[in-house]
């Protein structure tokens, strides 16, 4: 009977802590837009010489799910898809329409996050990893069946980490329109590689 009744108690002080610990969970998806640069070693040479560098614009979509522990603390998971369009390219002269740089990647993330009244600003980082996948068409027109003579693929796996910068604007108690920035920083072989670059983000967040 002594027995039963300790367990009780060491259950209800773990449940007593647990809640004092866990504050909820939010996810959601955003959009985003922003800047890659450098040069992609593993890409042909242009016939004026250059190399087709991935430097240009990129779109995105990808989402965010987070659990709230104590007071600050914010963990979870997040993974996102960019894609560079031929049309934004520095090389956009010289690549046919439906050649491009697309990124995916995913991690874990960590946030520090302050709960005023309707600003909820956050910041923190994000480590995983990813692929970047390039594709180069030189010749040819991606409309049609027509085997095309100059076109080069290539996927380059990287290890990444990525601090970021934001806040949440609640709408609702349940709801948060979020702003967030933050700089990706790819790693492979010791060096840092593609894509590197700034990216800007909004969404939506659904908070419980």
């Amino acid at each position: 009977m002594r027995f039963k009744v300790l367990i009780l108690i060491v259950l209800m002080a773990v449940c007593a802590y647990a809640g004092e610990v866990y504050q909820g969970f939010s996810g959601g998806m955003m959009l985003h837009t922003g800047y890659l640069f450098g040069t992609d070693k593993a890409a042909p040479i242009a016939p004026d010489g250059r190399s087709y560098s991935p430097n240009g614009a990129i779109f995105g979509i990808g989402g965010a799910m987070r659990v709230h522990l104590w007071k600050h603390l914010r963990t979870g998971f997040e993974g996102f898809v960019s894609t560079m369009p031929s049309s934004v390219m520095d090389n956009k002269d010289v690549l046919k329409a439906g050649s491009f740089v697309r990124v995916g990647c995913g991690g874990v993330l960590a946030d520090a996050c302050w709960r005023l009244e309707k600003a909820w600003p956050y910041i923190g980082a994000t480590i995983g990893g990813g692929a970047m996948r390039s594709l180069y068409m030189l010749d040819g027109d991606q409309r049609t069946w027509d085997k095309q003579n100059d076109t080069y693929f290539h996927r380059q796996a990287f290890f990444y980490v990525t601090p970021f910068v934001g806040c949440d604007y609640c709408m609702t108690s349940k709801v948060h329109l979020t702003f967030r920035f933050d700089w990706m920083l790819a790693v492979h072989k010791n060096q840092f590689v593609q894509p590197s670059g700034p990216r800007i983000y909004v969404g939506f967040m659904f908070c419980h």
